[in-house]
């Protein structure tokens, strides 16, 4: 790598740092959780973009009703008319949470001890930010970048209004080739080109309300959907045991139980009603209608059983594309850059979590998911790293720079 574009990017380093506070301070989480959308976040980085020379971003927005503005922001920044490469970051997040397990607003970008504290510091503002000096580093230090930059939204939930909206609009084309920063390891040694199959279910049980003090008048669905909770995790988890070395650390398909709601409000009333979710996370070699029976047909054994009524439905689904070859040319670009960077060969590997990488990689298109990470995605007190912000901004710049690599032969 250029000593020049290496300086480039270490004298953005305070002003990187500023942009992810202060866009750690607009929310931009989904209706769906509770929020308005990425509606102003989106105006954030429009601004920014304009401040910092960039040009002006393209708009390719999905239609909500429940956001602000009505309109799920995606936004397009491009360096030359058609570069093939596109790096792509989300704007949105997850809520935060318990909010008094925070030691600092999550809403305020809070700097101590080389860290960025705040909701979406790591995940994804540390690369949507890094992504945007590491173009800006490029062309202060005379080079040209080809790139187009992703802004998008809904990634948290399923990217149908974001990533999965430009490709139904069709947005990417053969030739087209994806770095996704939005997953890795302490060490930015893990270059993802796979993905598990995600399936998640929501389980609602009805029973039938009644006064806590004659049970026998009612049917209690806590205990009827806890006790089909308990067993359909062990069930899956003993019936889906295959193994993939590939997705390291966790080689296998996973079944969890996550969101419950509420039912009733008051102590002494048996609920007539629950409801819960279960995140599964499958491998590709299974599909998920398969399982989706399985839990169905549990379920109506479990309502004979227990007299409650369980009924089971998709709350998202997304099937896993085909893996991206390490033989890609976008492979090799990011391979090459990660080694003469970080001193150390990278491996290829597969998650658990989805990503919009999948979305283009059922178009046919090769796309990677890397980057520098703590493992604080979704947790109270979520940080980034300053020191990872400016080091993956090389590892970007060196990519959009970088007009061909290869990898050692095998």
């Amino acid at each position: 790598m250029e000593r020049k574009l290496i300086e480039s990017v270490e004298a953005l380093e305070g002003e990187m740092v500023r942009s992810l506070c202060d866009m750690i301070a607009i929310p931009a989480i989904s209706p769906e959780s509770g929020g308005d959308g990425e509606y102003e976040r989106a105006r954030f980085l429009e601004s920014l973009l304009s401040e910092l020379g960039m040009g002006q971003a393209e708009h390719c927005d999905a239609p909500d009703r429940k956001a602000k503005g009505g309109r799920r922001p995606n936004l397009i920044l491009r360096t030359v008319k058609n570069p093939a490469l596109w790096i792509v970051s989300h704007m949105d997040t997850v809520p935060p949470g318990d909010r008094s397990l925070w030691k600092t607003d999550p809403f305020k970008g809070v700097v101590k001890n080389g860290r960025i504290y705040g909701r979406g510091s790591e995940d994804n503002g540390q690369s949507l930010i890094a992504s945007i000096y590491a173009v800006k580093a490029a062309l202060d230090a005379g080079l040209s970048p080809e790139v187009n930059l992703a802004f998008v939204s809904d990634e948290e939930l399923g990217s149908e209004k974001g990533i999965g909206y430009l490709a139904r609009k069709g947005m990417f084309h053969k030739g087209h080739e994806f770095l996704v920063p939005d997953a890795g390891n302490s060490e930015g040694s893990m270059i993802e080109v796979a993905e598990k199959s995600s399936l998640w279910m929501r389980i609602y049980t009805r029973g039938k309300q009644t006064h806590a003090s004659t049970p026998s008048g009612g049917i209690n669905a806590a205990v009827a959907a806890s006790r089909f909770l308990v067993f359909i995790r062990d069930y899956l988890y003993s019936r889906y045991v295959q193994k993939d070395e590939l997705f390291d650390p966790v080689p296998f398909s996973t079944f969890e139980p996550t969101k419950r709601l509420g039912n009733v409000e008051n102590v002494n009333t048996i609920p007539g009603t629950d409801e819960f979710y279960i995140d599964c996370r499958i491998l590709p070699a299974y599909r998920l209608s398969t399982i989706l029976n399985d839990v169905k047909e549990m379920a109506a054994v479990f309502s004979r059983y227990t007299g409650a009524r369980i009924e089971v439905s998709v709350f998202r689904k997304s099937q896993a594309a085909p893996p991206t070859s390490p033989d890609a040319p976008i492979s090799q670009k990011l391979f090459s850059a990660v080694k003469e960077l970080r001193g150390k060969e990278p491996k290829f590997v597969g998650i658990g979590g989805g990503t919009c990488a999948n979305i283009v990689r059922a178009l046919g298109l090769p796309a990677v998911v890397w980057s520098t990470e703590c493992g604080m995605a979704h947790e109270p007190n979520e940080f980034a790293l300053v020191k990872n912000l400016v080091e993956d901004a090389k590892v970007m710049a060196q990519v959009v720079t970088q007009k061909r690599a290869s990898l050692p032969s095998s």
